[in-house]
Order: structure tokens, then sequence, then C-alpha cells
């Protein structure tokens, strides 16, 4: 794009790749830390602290991208530098988070499966995106299309995806009782507004786990 549309040299672009690559890599490392000073010392529980750096990396990327097509018709080059590095942090620290979110969400013994399923999403996702955008670019280019407004209007898709992203997120449970509770049921800031009574075999399978898990007591109790 710095080539493209805002006729920078590839030396220039090459910088602001190697520059960008380098927030990527900060923003593994600082956001998934950050989660963790939440919950230390203003002890906020562990997956909601978590989720909280993901409103805030995905609400970042909304407005990043929202904003590109702005910032492309302007030819306002800094101002697209500057959003390229949020937005990238903001990727890199969304990456960095699932290790501890995955691990929270789903104990340790479940990580590396979860993880592995996230990582073959996300490169599924790459190449499929990668493909579509670069089919789609080239069909517009061939029908007259400015190199600029091929970009806008793949970047408008890229951003409905986002906010679906962003939107999606509120429906991931955090609340442990939440989760573990049969029927559904969802909190939001500590009160539930959400609660959807399990169905009669899901009560009656449960109620059976119970008696079981209380006959399997009765012997210890009775030593």
């Amino acid at each position: 794009m710095c080539t493209d549309i805002f006729n920078k040299s590839a030396g220039t672009a090459s910088d602001i790749v190697s520059i960008n690559s380098a927030f990527n890599c900060c923003g593994r490392l600082a956001f998934p830390a950050i989660s963790d000073v939440l919950v230390r010392y203003l002890k906020i529980e562990k997956t909601f602290a978590r989720k909280v750096l993901y409103y805030f990396t995905l609400g970042a990327q909304v407005v990043v991208i929202g904003s590109l097509p702005t910032v492309i018709r302007h030819d306002s080059y800094t101002v697209f530098v500057i959003e390229i590095f949020v937005l990238t942090c903001s990727y890199g620290g969304g990456f960095g988070t699932i290790p501890a979110f995955v691990a929270d969400m789903f104990g340790a013994y479940n990580i590396g499966p979860m993880h592995g399923i996230i990582l073959t999403a996300m490169a599924i996702g790459g190449v499929a995106g990668g493909l579509s955008f670069n089919h789609s670019y080239n069909d517009k280019i061939a029908d007259g299309m400015s190199v600029g407004e091929a970009y806008i209007d793949n970047i408008q898709i890229i951003f409905v995806v986002v906010c679906i992203g962003f939107a999606v997120l509120f429906l991931v449970r955090t609340n442990a009782k939440d989760r573990f509770e049969p029927g559904y049921h969802y909190s939001l800031c500590g009160k539930r507004v959400i609660s959807i009574p399990p169905k009669e075999k899901d009560a009656m399978k449960q109620q059976e786990a119970e008696a079981e898990a209380a006959a399997e007591k009765l012997p210890e109790t009775a030593v």
C-alpha cells in the first residue's frame, strides 16, 4: 500500500514492514502482561480480564479499519502509518493473549488441542482471505477502478468482518457459573440477564450425576 497508494519507494515500504513487525512483537508481549496486571492489582477475574483486552484490541481494529478509507482518500501518509502500527500491535496483542485466555476458559489440560484448533482456523482464514482479497482487487483493477478505491472496497469488507467479531465477543461467557450451570445463562456486569433452564432430559441427567457423586462420597463419610 505504501508504494501503490502513497507512491513511496520500495526501501521506505521495507522499513515500514520491519517496524510493523516490531509493533506486532510488542503487542504479543505487552497485552498478555497488561491482562495479568488487571488481574493482580485490580482484582479482576482472570477470564474477564482477558475478555476486556479483546474488547480493546478488536475495538481498536474497528476504529482503525473504519477510518482507513478516509485516510487513503485524503492521502494522509503519516496517519496511515500510525494506524497500521496500532492495527498490527492490536492484532499481535490478541494473538498473544490466546494461550492465557484458553487456559483460563478450558484448563491447562485442554490448552494444546484448543490452541491447535484456533491456529488452524487462523491459517485457513489467512489463506482464504489473502486469495479472495487479491482476486477481488485484481478484478476491480481490470474493471478500471483506481488502486486506492480497489483497496478501499476490500477494506470495507474486512471492516464488516471485524465488526462481526467484536459483536460476537459479547456472547463469550467468562462467568464460570454461567458456563457450567445446566441450561444457558449469561451475566452482564455481575448481573444475570439471560437464564434459560435446561431441558427435562438434561435436568434428569444432571440430577443422576449429582446422585452418583453423592453415592460415591458415602463410604468416605462413613469412614
